[in-house]
């Protein structure tokens, strides 16, 4: 049978996004709004959650597999098997808190650079609905403070050399799309960074055998 040089060539591209970002800068509601439409009115905590969305970027169909972190240090170890074969991870930050955005530079990209070196970078801000906010500029305002501009963003986005800077409000859904098809795009040739989910497996098995603990699997020692 001739072989159809057709065959294949629209099949779904399956890609990995890892958002990370300080605790409460966001992300969840960024990922809830974009995957479910809505905008969550009460702040949970996340440990880890996963999300699978569709998404077309050029006529190409691309799956994306949405991991949400945990930005609190008490999940540090935990949080870095999420980064095994990730394409982008996705580097949040809310324009409210500057700690978030100077946190990017000093803390997660330490972190990637330990655990999943040579990613490709997306820089996105988070609420920036709140730049408009007179009880938020006033509160600020008060500790000698004022919300992140878009040029201290894209100053950030440069020295990490993210391939993308956006900014969004998750609340009034402006800007949520344009974040996750960007990343999307960025995906596309972009190779998987990270351990393989089989090599953290073996790591992990192996750790634990020589330690005596092969009823608990966290990770490399």
């Amino acid at each position: 049978m001739p072989c159809n040089p057709l065959f294949g060539k629209n099949r779904p591209l399956h890609r990995k996004l890892v958002v990370l970002g300080d605790g409460a800068c966001g992300k969840t509601s960024l990922l809830n709004v974009f995957t479910r439409g809505y905008f969550p009115q009460v702040y949970e905590p996340t440990v880890f959650e996963n999300y699978v969305h569709d998404i077309w970027i050029d006529n190409q169909q691309i799956e994306l597999s949405l991991w949400d972190t945990a930005g609190q240090e008490e999940f540090d170890r935990l949080r870095s098997l999420s980064y095994a074969d990730t394409h982008v991870v996705m580097l949040c930050f809310a324009v409210d808190n500057r700690d978030t955005l100077e946190n990017i530079e000093s803390k997660w990209m330490s972190e990637i650079t330990e655990h999943c070196p040579g990613v490709k970078l997306v820089l996105v801000a988070l609420k920036c609905d709140l730049r408009e906010d007179g009880n938020i500029i006033k509160t600020m305002q008060r500790y000698g403070d004022r919300p992140v501009t878009y040029e201290e963003g894209l100053l950030v986005a440069q020295n990490i050399n993210a391939s993308r800077y956006l900014e969004c409000s998750a609340k009034h859904n402006r800007g949520v799309r344009e974040a996750f098809e960007q990343s999307a795009r960025v995906s596309i040739h972009a190779r998987p960074k990270g351990l393989s989910v089989f090599l953290l497996f073996y790591c992990s098995y192996s750790s634990c055998i020589i330690s005596g603990r092969s009823n608990h699997v966290f990770g490399c020692n």
